[in-house]
């Protein structure tokens, strides 16, 4: 998730997500095409479709991160000293932003920086380490997983399937997963059958199978040697009906998975006082829910919750799932996206049950533009057209409690008073003033920038460090196949062939970029290796484009078709926007290489925050887009085709009802092998069709100053903590 992910900047390392990015960074140039000859002599086209490459040794998406490092690229810093620590307290840290911010309504918000912005003033339910992908508890102070079974005519029901066959299920009622931080449970040992509990939890003991990890402590309640399940027969069990693309499955009421608990903490407060409940995390999900909420890019994770409401006498929020979801505890603990939002800033019961009423005041609400929220950091203030200046929160709940308790954190936790974003539409004038100590950081370096000798130079680093992290999003030019231009995939694929990758990666970026082939994380097990890139062949695109129906009948120099009983001419506008300039250089390549070939191609340049509407509102013909993705992808938000309207994140109106039954598949698959087959089956249909034209993947480049510590750069979507951050010595 995490979001419609546009314009990397700084991200927040707790979330792997989603993700979500426009971003620009980079790495080696990996691969080379074939030659001419060899293409033409069996057009990729025609080619059989190459076997899924196998998925070997690994069980985890954890196993494909590689290890994170303190410090890693600062030459200051010794070996033995990168590891996190405690750090210094004072100082603010003023970033680069290159581009306007919208909002920060974390419900609402579309845009990548505003996200990264909410990050670091917003909690989530649950956390993650970003290295070993471990979930743990936040503003819940525990929380537990079970399965769910109705039996006919009956209500659901709430336990563990331990069992199951063709005929009956083995069935543990009451039975739960629970989660504890494990300073919560220091002395829960893996194989005990009892968990004794601090008076701080509630106190007392916990019967189960206890499992110890990192950071935490689970209890199989339920699950001892002398429980008797039940077995049940799948005849006495209700059945529901689940859509896979264009067909339904009848499927026995026993759902695994698709019950969750979150027992909230106490002592948490907004930023305006206000204490944190579980009545906010339930209006938070009234509001995702909300047709009439500009809450298109949550609602897909949200809309197959069957029910939610508060227990243990208003300290708890249960959810039910109407089907299983591999990734469902992810999103509902916010670790995919931080969505609560407090209930007293909005007050819904002025509305009186009226949604549509309430939707407009929500959509429109000041919190907006001066969000409240529970975390690190709190909104300070925003020039519009300058800083967004966010301040150490000093009443922080983590800082509360006693040491470790709370996994990841030191108490004293945020070390920087200040985070202050500027904004830099000019990578120049970002240069200048990293150099003369106006800024601190640029985590939107752009490849010549990063190339470019002054940047390499011994003034340079001595003030700056040059950093990199592993890349998660991709670049392509996305089709409007509402257009009916684009309407065949023999022209899309035609068009790829047209576009010089090797040109635009040396002249654009400095060799610092790789081509890509599908839609998923380059290194990541969801992407297959067997899917080799569209390489540049203008003479093939040309045959393909003819065999398309795309000829030049009028001499014109333009090519044309007949579509519905007119002729049309093969032309259409291509979209950028401002926020960094070599858009505008890859846009004047293509279109020089395209109209080579007979194809007629403008170029519209628009200001960030109206391209993404436009984006959105699928009013383009062609538009240059990126899109940060997790190790563990969830493609269902931006490939399912039911997420074409209402301004959904499918804005180049993609349908394959092939992809709608894997990406419902992906969703229900919590086999990590099985999840990741799927994926690649739908990676080499994506390739197939090319309903965008994939360009590359990056490392993402970093300029940091060199007296700034407790610099990580994890493998995610979103690799920077600054709470984890401090001044060695300020500048």
């Amino acid at each position: 998730m995490k979001v419609s992910r546009a314009l990397a900047a700084t991200t927040r390392s707790r979330r792997p997500a989603a993700a979500w990015a426009t971003g620009l960074a980079a790495a080696l140039l990996l691969g080379c095409p074939a030659s001419p000859e060899k293409r033409r002599a069996q057009p990729a086209a025609e080619a059989e479709p190459p076997a899924p490459a196998a998925i070997t040794g690994a069980a985890s998406a954890a196993d494909f991160l590689p290890p994170t490092i303190t410090d890693e690229f600062n030459p200051d810093v010794p070996e033995p000293e990168r590891v996190l620590r405690r750090g210094k307290a004072g100082g603010a840290m003023r970033i680069r932003n290159p581009a306007n911010l919208a909002h920060f309504n974390a419900v609402t918000v579309t845009g990548q920086p505003e996200r990264v912005v909410i990050m670091h003033m917003a909690d989530g339910l649950l956390n993650q380490d970003p290295a070993t992908l471990e979930i743990f508890p936040e503003l819940a102070l525990w929380f537990s997983q079970g399965d769910l079974i109705r039996r006919r005519g009956g209500e659901p029901e709430e336990g563990r399937i331990v069992g199951r066959d063709d005929q009956t299920i083995q069935w543990v009622p009451g039975a739960a997963r629970v989660t504890f931080c494990l300073y919560d449970a220091p002395d829960g040992k893996t194989g005990d059958t009892e968990l004794v509990l601090r008076d701080t939890v509630g106190g007392g003991k916990r019967q189960g199978l206890v499992k110890r990890h990192q950071h935490t402590v689970t209890v199989d309640e339920g699950l001892v040697s002398d429980a008797k399940p039940l077995t049940i027969s799948l005849s006495e069990l209700d059945v529901y009906t689940v859509k896979i693309g264009d067909r339904e499955e009848r499927r026995p009421w026993a759902k695994e998975n698709c019950s969750f608990e979150f027992f909230v903490r106490d002592g948490v407060r907004w930023h305006d006082g206000q204490p944190f409940t579980a009545d906010d995390v339930t209006f938070s999900i009234d509001c995702i829910r909300n047709p009439a909420i500009d809450a298109s890019t949550l609602r897909p994770y949200f809309v197959d919750i069957d029910s939610y409401r508060t227990t243990r006498e208003g300290k708890a929020v249960r959810i039910h799932y109407a089907k299983p979801y591999f990734s469902a505890l992810r999103m509902l603990g916010g670790i995919e996206s931080d969505w609560v939002v407090p209930r007293h800033v909005f007050r819904p019961e002025r509305f009186g049950g009226d949604e549509k009423a309430f939707a407009e005041s929500f959509n429109s609400n000041p919190f907006k533009d001066s969000p409240v929220y529970t975390g690190a950091y709190r909104f300070k203030s925003w020039d519009r057209s300058g800083a967004l200046v966010i301040e150490r929160n000093p009443d922080y709940w983590k800082n509360q409690l006693p040491e470790g308790a709370v996994p990841r954190w030191y108490v004293g936790q945020p070390w920087l008073d200040r985070l202050e974003w500027i904004l830099y539409q000019d990578s120049g004038a970002a240069l200048k003033d990293l150099q003369n100590g106006r800024l601190d950081a640029d985590f939107d370096v752009e490849p010549t920038t990063w190339a470019q000798p002054e940047t390499n130079s011994p003034a340079f680093l001595k003030l700056m460090t040059r950093a990199h992290s592993i890349g998660f999003l991709y670049t392509y030019i996305g089709w409007n196949l509402e257009n009916p231009i684009f309407k065949d995939p023999r022209t899309r694929r035609a068009l790829a062939y047209l576009i010089p990758r090797d040109e635009i990666g040396r002249y654009v970026h400095n060799n610092v970029a790789f081509p890509v082939s599908g839609p998923f994380y380059a290194k990541g097990p969801a992407n297959d290796p067997a899917v080799k890139p569209i390489p540049y062949d203008p003479e093939e695109g040309i045959r393909q484009l003819a065999l398309a129906g795309w000829l030049d009948r009028d001499g014109d120099g333009v090519r044309e078709k007949m579509i519905d009983g007119k002729w049309v001419p093969l032309r259409f506008n291509y979209f950028i926007h401002n926020a960094r300039d070599y858009h505008q250089k890859i846009a004047d390549i293509v279109k020089q290489h395209v109209e080579e070939a007979g194809v007629d191609m403008g170029i519209v340049k628009l200001d960030w925050t109206i391209f993404s509407e436009v984006v959105r509102d699928k009013k383009f013909d062609a538009v240059r887009f990126a899109w940060g993705q997790d190790v563990e992808p969830d493609p269902f938000q931006i490939w399912h085709s039911s997420q074409i309207e209402n301004k959904g994140d499918n804005f180049i109106s993609y349908r394959n009802a092939r992809i709608d039954e894997i990406c419902v598949q992906i969703r229900e698959e919590f086999d990590p092998i099985k999840r990741w087959t799927l994926a690649r089956e739908m990676h080499r249909i994506v390739a197939e069709e090319q309903p965008v034209c994939f360009l590359f993947g990056f490392e993402t480049d970093f300029f940091i100053h060199r007296n700034l510590r407790g610099v990580r750069l994890y493998p995610s979507a979103y690799p920077t903590d600054f709470t984890e951050w401090w001044w060695e010595s300020q500048p």
